[in-house]
């Protein structure tokens, strides 16, 4: 008997996967912005973390003549002169005097820097994208571009500032 040729089959590799391994530790890691809150009077804000430079305690404000109101004066840190924008002043907010608490949130887009005045600085939290609301319709017009959204954390309701409206007043 003579063998006939038969063509090779290609050589194929068995691959077993389990049902199990299709779904262990294979979460998927929803985008998440990361914010750092604080609080103007009686209301939450934040600010994307990648945006803050650094956050100080409120020393050495300078007063500054003839300024528009919404800059409540002037630091100088390390050698930088840097404007500080008074955030109640534009959102009209009930002012009150400075505390322990109060800070300065150095906040930075481009080459532009400025401190943004706070009551305080509550925390650092990490808020999935999909938990980021559009900024409410009742706000104001000429408050509302001032906002990316807005977000819920606990039982507190975060405006998410615009930096760049901080430097384009």
């Amino acid at each position: 008997m003579k063998k006939k040729d038969i063509p090779k089959k290609e050589k194929t590799q068995k691959i077993t996967i389990l049902e199990d391994e299709l779904y262990d530790d294979h979460e998927i890691k929803e985008e998440c912005l990361q914010l750092v809150v604080f609080r103007l009077a009686n209301e939450w804000y934040g600010v994307e973390i990648s945006r803050v430079r650094e956050v100080i305690k409120v020393e050495g404000l300078t007063f500054l003549p003839s300024s528009p109101e919404y800059i409540a004066g002037i630091v100088n840190l390390r050698g930088n002169i840097l404007s500080v924008t008074d955030l109640k002043n534009i959102f009209g907010l009930a002012r009150h005097e400075l505390t322990e608490q109060s800070r300065l949130v150095i906040v930075e887009s481009g080459i532009l820097e400025t401190g943004l005045l706070v009551d305080e600085v509550i925390e650092i939290e990490e808020v999935p994208l999909s938990k980021i609301d559009p900024t409410l319709t009742t706000i104001a017009p000429e408050k509302a571009e001032y906002f990316e959204g807005e977000c819920k954390i606990g039982d507190k309701l975060i405006g998410i500032l615009k930096v760049e409206k901080a430097f384009m007043r």
